[in-house]
């Protein structure tokens, strides 16, 4: 019986030697970027004294080209959950076309926050034209979202967060009076369907978790919101997140009203009304969270 014969041994190349391939590393890329940069920066050589002059010889012109992005596919946005009180946080990548955010369901849950709703908030990537945007938008939650602004026009019951203070904007009612076409016969006396006076004047209305704590009626052109009293008319002097003048509320001349962040440090905060498009990098919160978007 012939013994079994023993199987050849064959040697494999590594894998960097296969067809003469060589990969490049990311110090290799990060170090002929410094060295193109560098060389691009460095002001031309100066002409040693008493050398002969040569004829210029004809130098490539070195154009910095733009980095790599997708075209065909989608662009991946940024999320990041921000840890308590710091700027830093959990960031997430957002590849899917829709995230739910919400405390019991969602791709990103925040279950220890029982201000936010079961499902909260989404963010939606949508095509526009040849590119792509996002979109915040509310779930119809609870007690709201609510996004980080410099300033903006208020309309009838827009709400924003100043501190742990929360204030409804309303506008003043028009007392609109039915008046009978000419020739038209007397009717019976018509029943008076007034509103309260406060209504006929722009009002801001500071919110509780029970219902409206105050009602400032707006009859000044301008005034401020702050912790300093003797400067603020919508003082808040014991609310430790709050700037001494932190948000400006004023009246332009077509008798809009607008309220604008005064640099302050914890921000002004605006509750969705409709879904927001995003820039390229916001805030946003819900409940006690606060959230930074970002476009990659």
């Amino acid at each position: 019986m012939t013994p079994k014969q023993a199987r050849p041994t064959v040697n494999h190349p590594a894998p960097e030697q296969q067809e003469g391939t060589r990969l490049e590393s990311d110090d290799e890329i990060r170090q002929a970027l410094q060295a193109r940069r560098a060389r691009l920066a460095a002001p031309a050589a100066a002409a040693v004294p008493g050398a002969q002059a040569k004829a210029p010889m004809a130098v490539p012109v070195e154009i910095e080209p733009q980095a790599e992005q997708p075209v065909l596919r989608p662009p991946v946005a940024l999320l990041c959950v921000l840890d308590d009180g710091k700027t830093d946080g959990e960031w997430v990548r957002l590849r899917a076309d829709r995230t739910v955010i919400g405390r019991t369901e969602g791709e990103v849950r925040i279950p220890h926050d029982g201000a936010v709703s079961g499902q909260h908030a989404e963010l939606v990537r949508q095509r526009v034209g040849n590119g792509f945007r996002w979109c915040l938008a509310d779930l119809k939650s609870t007690n709201g979202t609510f996004v980080r602004i410099g300033s903006t026009f208020l309309r009838h019951e827009n709400e924003f967060l100043i501190g742990t203070g929360r204030y409804r904007f309303e506008a003043s009612a028009s007392a609109a009076v039915a008046v009978a076409p000419p020739g038209a016969p007397l009717q019976t006396t018509q029943a008076w369907n007034g509103a309260p006076i406060h209504s006929f004047v722009p009002s801001l209305v500071e919110m509780g978790p029970a219902g409206p704590l105050r009602r400032i009626n707006l009859t000044l052109p301008e005034y401020w919101i702050g912790r300093d009293a003797k400067s603020c008319p919508i003082a808040r002097p014991d609310d430790v997140l709050v700037n001494a003048r932190h948000a400006r509320l004023y009246r332009d001349a077509k008798g809009q009203w607008h309220i604008e962040n005064n640099k302050s440090l914890n921000g002004l905060w605006f509750r969705l009304v409709e879904p927001m498009p995003l820039g390229s990098a916001c805030q946003f919160r819900m409940g006690e969270q606060r959230f930074i978007f970002r476009m990659k």
